[in-house]
C-alpha cells in the first residue's frame, strides 16, 4: 500500500460509522446510535494535531456533517432538538472547531484551507437555519434604546459559559 492509498483510508471507517449511525436514528429509531453520532463528532470535532497531518479527511467529515445536518428535518418533528438547549453539545463542538481551525499557525499546512472552506459551510448553514454565532465575540453590556427612545444600560451572563477566554479561560491543575 503506497502513501496516497493509505492517506485515502485513513478515516474511512470512521466516516462510515458516523454516516451509519446517523442513518440509523430515523430508520430504526435507534437512539443509542445518535448518542454514538455525537461521541464520534465530539472524537473528530476536538482532534487538534490531526487537522494539519490529515485535512481531506476533515473536509470530506464537515462535508458529510453538513448534508446530515440539512436532513434533521426530514423526520417529522425534527431528528432531534436543535434548540438551543438541545443542541449545546453540536454547537459547543463547533466552537471549539472554529478555534481551532482559525490558530495562527495551523493554516500553514497544505489542504488546511479546503478545511476553512467547509467549515464556513457548515458556519453559513447553521447560522441560516438555527441563528447560531459560532464566533467568540459577542457584547456582554452596553447601551440599549428602546422603542419608546429612552436608553438603558444592560449586562448579560448569557454566554458567560460559552467564553473560555480571560478569567474563563481554562486551567491545568497538576495534583
Amino acid at each position: 500500500m503506497n502513501d496516497d492509498e493509505e492517506e485515502q483510508e485513513w478515516g474511512s471507517a470512521v466516516l462510515g460509522q458516523m454516516q451509519i449511525c446517523f442513518l440509523m436514528v430515523p430508520t430504526l429509531a435507534n437512539y443509542s446510535c445518535l448518542e454514538e453520532w455525537k461521541r464520534i463528532l465530539a472524537m473528530v470535532l476536538t482532534c487538534e494535531s490531526a487537522i494539519q497531518k490529515h485535512p481531506e479527511f476533515f473536509a470530506e467529515f464537515l462535508r458529510v456533517l453538513k448534508r446530515q445536518l440539512e436532513r434533521t428535518d426530514d423526520v417529522e418533528g425534527g431528528l432531534f432538538d436543535m434548540s438551543d438547549e438541545g443542541a449545546g453539545v453540536l454547537r459547543g463542538l463547533l466552537k471549539g472547531f472554529k478555534r481551532i481551525v482559525e490558530q495562527p499557525g495551523i493554516g500553514e499546512c497544505e489542504g488546511v484551507d479546503d478545511v476553512r472552506e467547509e467549515f464556513e459551510e457548515v458556519e453559513k448553514w447553521v447560522k441560516g437555519q438555527y441563528g447560531w454565532e459560532l464566533g467568540d465575540e459577542f457584547v456582554r453590556k452596553g447601551m440599549l434604546e428602546l422603542e419608546d427612545g429612552e436608553t438603558v444600560e444592560m449586562e448579560t451572563g448569557e454566554m458567560e459559559g460559552e467564553d473560555e477566554s480571560g478569567e474563563y479561560a481554562p486551567v491545568i491543575v497538576e495534583l
